[in-house]
């Protein structure tokens, strides 16, 4: 038994979900934000960035592009307890 193949329609589609809420690692943050993996792994820790999916099988955070820009416009400057 073979699967349907998708139309050119569901195709388009289906890429514009996918790149309006690509799916970001922790060095896409590191370079997003100017630090580096072990200050995005202190953050995540400790709660400061938004909770991380992960997908079935795999042990590595990913965020959400969407749910870091609704983030980062809800909190300008995050700061880890005790430093401000």
């Amino acid at each position: 038994m073979s699967l349907p193949t998708p139309e050119p329609a569901h195709l388009a589609a289906l890429l514009e979900i996918v790149s309006a809420r690509p799916l970001l690692r922790r060095k896409d943050l590191a370079r997003r934000y100017g630090i580096v993996l072990t200050t995005v792994d202190r953050w995540h820790a400790a709660g400061i960035l938004p909770p991380a999916i992960y997908l079935k099988g795999c042990a590595i955070p990913l965020w959400r592009g969407g749910g870091l820009l609704e983030w980062e416009a809800k909190s300008c400057t995050p700061t880890l307890p005790g430093f401000g």
